[in-house]
Parts: C-alpha cells; sequence; structure tokens
C-alpha cells in the first residue's frame, strides 16, 4: 500500500529548501486537512516572493473560517499592516488573548504594524511592556531590534538582534537585523558574515539578501552585491524599510543581452539621488544602439535628465505609468538600480562608467556664477549640512564647525541648504551668503546653483549627488553606517571621481572629518 505524503509536511519541506512557488502548492493541497495553518504557511511564503495580493486573499480565507481563531487573527494582522492597512491590522492583533500560546507573536507583529504606522515610541512601550511578560520570546526580541532601530538607537537595537539569535539561531530576521545594525555602526565585515548566514539560513530569503547586497557594496565586492541587489522588490512585501517598492509594466525584463534592433523601458525607483547615482549607467545603455530608449523618471528630474541623456526619450514617473508608454511596443524593461548588474559596470573598477555625466543649464549657471563670483579670483563655496529627513538626523553636521572649517579669506561661502531656521541665520550672520530656497520641484536649478560652484561641501544628500554627477569639486561627509553604495571608509569612489569622502568617526564625532576637509579644500 503507497503511503500517502503530508501536503502540509511537504510544503514544509519545499519552504526549507527555497522551492517557494512549489510550495505554496503544497499548501494549497492541504487546506481541507488543515484550513488555517495551511493558508497561513502559504501566505508568509507568498510575502516572500513578494504576492502581497495572493497573501491577503488566503488570509481573509482563513478569517473568515475562524474569525476569532488566534492563529487566523495573527496571520490577517501580518498581512493587513504590509498592505498598509494598519489600523485594521492592530484591531485583528488586539484580539489575540494574553493566554494564547500566540501573543508575543501577536506583540511583535503589533509593533512592526506601529511601525509602519510612524510611531515609533509608541511600539516601544509596547514592546517593552510586553518583553517584561515574556523575556524568552525571539519574536518580541526581533521587534524591540526594529523599533530600536526606528528610533535611531542602533547600539541597544544590536542588544536586541543578539538577544534574539541567542534564543533562536536560525532567526532569519535576527541575523538581518544584525548586520544592518554592523552596517550602521561601520562594520561591514561583521555586516557580511551575519547576512550570509541569514541567506544561507533562509535559502536566499529576499530580505536577508537586500541587506547581504549592501554589506557586499560596503566592503567592494560588488559583482556578487548587484547579483543579490535584485532581490530589493521581493523584500518590499516583507520589510519596506529594506526592500524598493516594485512596479509593474508588460514587457519582459531585460536580461543583459544586446539591445541593437530593440526597444527598452528603464523606470526609474527610489529617491531622486538613488536615480541620479544609477543615471550614469544609461549612457552605456544608449551605447547599444536601441531602436528606442525610454527613461521614467521622477518629476523633478525631467529637465536635468532630458538634457543629460539626449538619446533617451523622458517620461515622467506617474502612478499609474503614463499613458504613453502603452504607446511604444517594448521588447525589453528595466529598473534603472538593476542596471549596473544587467550591465556588469562593476568590471575595471568601472571604468566604463562616464564621468560629469549630469548636464546643468549652463544659463543658470553662469547667472548664479556671477552673482557670487565677485572677481575671477573668488573662490566659491557651497555647502549643506541638514538632512531634510528628520528620520535622518544622524546625516547631518553641525553647522557652527562647518562653517568655521569651510570660511577664509577670498571665498564667498553660499548656502545651498534648503529651509534654514532662524538659528542658523543668526549664526550665519554676515558669513554666507545665503537665497531664496530653490523650488523643491526643480532639480534642474539645484544642479545649477551647485555647478556655479568651485567646490560643493555637503552631506550626503541630493545636493551631493547632483554636484558630484556633474563633475563638480564635490566633498562628501559622511556618518559611520552611511549608504552602503559609497564604501565603509573609503575617500574616494570610481563612480563619482571628482568627489571627496569624509567620514564621521565611529562615536559620532565630526571633528576630524571636518579637519581633514578643512585642509583639502585649503589646497584644493
Amino acid at each position: 500500500m503507497v503511503q500517502r505524503q503530508d501536503p502540509l509536511a511537504e510544503g514544509d519541506r519545499l519552504a526549507r529548501e527555497g522551492n517557494r512557488a512549489a510550495a505554496v502548492d503544497a499548501y494549497d493541497a492541504a487546506v481541507d486537512g488543515a484550513p488555517i495553518t495551511a493558508r497561513a504557511r502559504a501566505a508568509d511564503v507568498l510575502l516572500e516572493l513578494g504576492k502581497l495580493a495572493e497573501a491577503l486573499k488566503r488570509a481573509e480565507a482563513a478569517w473568515r473560517i475562524a474569525p476569532d481563531a488566534p492563529e487566523a487573527l495573527l496571520l490577517m494582522g501580518r498581512v493587513a499592516w504590509r498592505a498598509r492597512a494598519v489600523r485594521e491590522a492592530l484591531a485583528c492583533l488586539d484580539r489575540i488573548p494574553e493566554t494564547s500560546p500566540l501573543w508575543p507573536d501577536a506583540q511583535a507583529e503589533r509593533a512592526e504594524a506601529m511601525l509602519a504606522g510612524r510611531r515609533a515610541d509608541e511600539a516601544y512601550t509596547d514592546v517593552r511592556r510586553a518583553l517584561n511578560r515574556r523575556t524568552d520570546s525571539p519574536a518580541l526580541w526581533l521587534a524591540m531590534g526594529h523599533v530600536l532601530m526606528a528610533l535611531e538607537r542602533p547600539e541597544e537595537a544590536e542588544d536586541a538582534y543578539r538577544e534574539t539569535v541567542e534564543r533562536l539561531p536560525s532567526s532569519v530576521r535576527g541575523l538581518a537585523g544584525l548586520a544592518e545594525v554592523c552596517l550602521r555602526l561601520g562594520r561591514p565585515e561583521e555586516a557580511v558574515e551575519a547576512s550570509e548566514r541569514a541567506v544561507e539560513a533562509s535559502n536566499g530569503n529576499p530580505v536577508a539578501r537586500t541587506v547581504l547586497a549592501h554589506a557586499l557594496l560596503a566592503v567592494g565586492r560588488h559583482e556578487e552585491a548587484w547579483g543579490a541587489y535584485e532581490a530589493r522588490f521581493d523584500a518590499y512585501a516583507l520589510d519596506h524599510r529594506v526592500g524598493v517598492k516594485p512596479r509593474s509594466f508588460e514587457s519582459p525584463m531585460w536580461d543583459g543581452s544586446a539591445l541593437a534592433d530593440s526597444a527598452i523601458l528603464v523606470w526609474g525607483e527610489g529617491t531622486p539621488a538613488d536615480e541620479i547615482y544609477f543615471g550614469a549607467m544609461i549612457q552605456l545603455v544608449a551605447a547599444q544602439d536601441p531602436t528606442t530608449l525610454l527613461l521614467e523618471c521622477d518629476p523633478r528630474l525631467a529637465d536635468l535628465f532630458g538634457r543629460s541623456f539626449p538619446d533617451a526619450q523622458i517620461v515622467v514617473r506617474a502612478t499609474p505609468p503614463d499613458p504613453e508608454l502603452a504607446g511604444h511596443f517594448l521588447n525589453w524593461q528595466s529598473p534603472i538600480g538593476g542596471l549596473p548588474h544587467r550591465l556588469k559596470a562593476y568590471r575595471d573598477d568601472y571604468a566604463t562608467v562616464p564621468r560629469g555625466y549630469l548636464k546643468v543649464d549652463d544659463s543658470k549657471r553662469e547667472r548664479w556664477r556671477a552673482r557670487w563670483a565677485e572677481s575671477d579670483e573668488t573662490r566659491v563655496i557651497g555647502i549643506t549640512w541638514r538632512h531634510p529627513d528628520s528620520d535622518a538626523d544622524r546625516r547631518s553636521v553641525p553647522f557652527s564647525p562647518l562653517l568655521d572649517a569651510v570660511s577664509a579669506p577670498g571665498r564667498v561661502v553660499v548656502a545651498l541648504q534648503r529651509g534654514m531656521s532662524d538659528e542658523e541665520r543668526t549664526i550665519a550672520a554676515d558669513r554666507i551668503r545665503i537665497e531664496p530656497d530653490p523650488d523643491p520641484n526643480d532639480a534642474d536649478e539645484l544642479a545649477a546653483r551647485a555647478a556655479a560652484c568651485d567646490v560643493v561641501v555637503t552631506i550626503d544628500s541630493l545636493v551631493g549627488h547632483l554636484s558630484a554627477g556633474a563633475g563638480i569639486d564635490t566633498r562628501i561627509l559622511l556618518d559611520a553606517g552611511a549608504d552602503a553604495r559609497w564604501g565603509a571608509g573609503r575617500d574616494r569612489i570610481s563612480w563619482y571621481p571628482s568627489a571627496r569622502l569624509y567620514w564621521q568617526d565611529l562615536k559620532g564625532d565630526w571633528t576630524r572629518a571636518l579637519g581633514r576637509m578643512r585642509k583639502a579644500v585649503d589646497g584644493g
């Protein structure tokens, strides 16, 4: 007699082996015998595959069968907050009683939902209270790590992630969180080790692979890094902090093959700074002579990109996508952040990447130059010091010491900073030129201001990417846990050869970085 295989156990086996699509099929086949558990496990795998709508469908089905069952409520809450239904998620999770074995997991998901709703302070209070009751729960320690990272308390987050991994050594999210902390604290080699363990333990979990990509970039292992970075869209469904929001187009994904006699759409992703960074690849795509090259970008970059990439037809990014795209037959599509991998641009230390690829409006640049430069000998220094996002305070540099570092006879210091405070204006007094803020929707104007300077001294911000992308002498002040694409501790990067990098020390002090930058600017 042939023994019938348990489809639930088969789904577990396939999921462990990384065969996620087959695991979903096995779980779906198990719903008659385990209607809630099978749907819950299928939904978890679908989240890993980036298929949020299908995960939600299974969660709703489980909830309809047993609307008061803790397992169904936990599943519904877990999927709902990822679908941005934070209030609904909290309503489900709050119905799970403390007497249930699933209560710690529910409290952990509740914290994640509050983080999605930008309520980190409340999440901290609630998780701390839950941990006082259940100190043995890996899920609660993991949630505490995420909350502490959101509160910019990485040293404490590291302790929480280590508690997670100590209690559950195979915790993929715990290992990935530990890797994130190590990157933030300037320890990239440890980040690589932790994220590699996470990838191995999970058979390629997309969050783990995306964190690994950043760690590999930080240590200079770019070929591996850009391959791992392909997981960023699948990671988004599991963790918005780590992943990148995907977009849907009908054309096949470009595989890096020759583009002659082909039409391709390159679509934007991330922030305007991300698009500027990856925009260095556009001329390499155009050099393959596609019949049509459509470049979809953030509206703020349309004029600048139109001038910089004359071989591309610029389409402003919109949701849903611009109907103009439907009028083109396209052989291929590619996200802009996938170009380094598809073009193998990392070869020979990015030797083929064009330098000074952004072309500013010369008339605007000359107008600002004439306004600021008192003579041909005048040295104009443009500065920014504060990141506009309050969640990124660690990137900001104290204004007064920065102003002291760049001020000298024969120089005109110009504020490229938007939204100066009254206190900053008082500090500046007569030492700096303050112009009306540029239109936040017009990166072309900001690029022209930066290009009118002899040197731009800036934090990691849009100004830094605009200036370096245009080939301007750019001095970038970076915090210890800066974006891994800068390369941990490096003084220069091949991507932006006109840029020099100055790093905050691991204790958070900027004195040494400002001193080095001052000497370099003084010496040209």
